[in-house]
């Protein structure tokens, strides 16, 4: 019997010259979760996500993408599965936003260019990122957020079963960070799309992930729904900061707060 899984990882490990970077790393994600991956600096999170994407190779364990293997997807099938977005927006496209955006649905068309569903694709993805006014647009001459938004667009253009991001809300305002994982919450509910995002602020992965996946120096520390497995102490553990934990009594989310950001920033030198 087949998994129903999206994405699943056992017992994988992957080192470069200079040491490993992953190791024992097993979980399952199912189809319309949002999980966020959650670790400092140096953790492992980019690795992670190119070894998923079949980038990189594991050095041992496997990888599976809807019950195969990522290198065994065709190139065309293997984007129509999964999607990703890096933290450096800053990459240089002598192309307007609706030509880059465009470029997202190169596994579904043709040579004789973009279709209807082709266009709805792009345009529906434009709409999510708030990126319309932008359409015409060189990229190269877009603010760093701007960019952001349009890379993440064509992403969705893509229609991939998966979306791997890292660090999506990097370059964003609050108002852009919220709009955007919002419209990602919004299409894992409604497309039963898997997303991977890698957030540096817990309140944001509190508010809208419903997995946390934490890394730490290459090892998986804890993977659960939000409430199980982020809390003070696990942020204390994890990223070397005091936080309190406050509800909101109205909607019952919960947030974090510093509780002495100069003590703990100090005692991690």
């Amino acid at each position: 019997m087949q998994s129903q899984f999206a994405i699943e990882t056992r017992r994988v490990c992957f080192g470069y010259p200079n040491g490993l970077a992953l190791t024992d790393i097993t979980f399952s994600i199912g189809a319309g979760e949002l999980v966020a991956l959650i670790g400092p600096n140096g953790s492992g999170k980019t690795t992670l996500l190119k070894i998923l994407l079949g980038l990189l190779a594991p050095s041992s364990g496997a990888v599976e993408l809807y019950n195969k293997s990522p290198a065994s997807y065709a190139p065309k099938e293997r984007a129509k599965i999964i999607a990703y977005v890096s933290q450096q927006p800053a990459l240089s496209f002598p192309l307007t936003v609706a030509e880059l955006v465009a470029l997202g649905r190169y596994p579904h068309n043709s040579r004789k260019g973009l279709a209807g569903p082709d266009r709805f694709a792009v345009e529906a993805a434009m709409d999510h990122t708030d990126s319309k006014h932008l359409r015409q647009r060189n990229f190269n001459a877009l603010s760093g957020g701007e960019k952001q938004k349009v890379l993440i667009a064509r992403a969705l253009a893509q229609s991939s079963r998966i979306l791997l991001l890292d660090e999506p809300t990097l370059h964003l305002d609050v108002y852009y960070q919220l709009q955007i994982l919002t419209a990602l919450k919004k299409l894992c509910a409604e497309q039963r799309i898997t997303i991977i995002t890698v957030l540096h602020d817990v309140n944001l992965a509190a508010l809208f992930a419903d997995k946390a996946l934490l890394l730490s120096a290459g090892a998986l520390r804890a993977f659960g729904t939000v409430r199980e497995v982020l809390d003070e102490a696990s942020i204390r553990d994890l990223l070397s900061v005091e936080m309190k934990a406050l509800e909101d009594p109205q909607n019952g989310a919960r947030y974090f707060v510093p509780r002495d950001p100069l003590g703990s920033r100090q005692g991690r030198r």
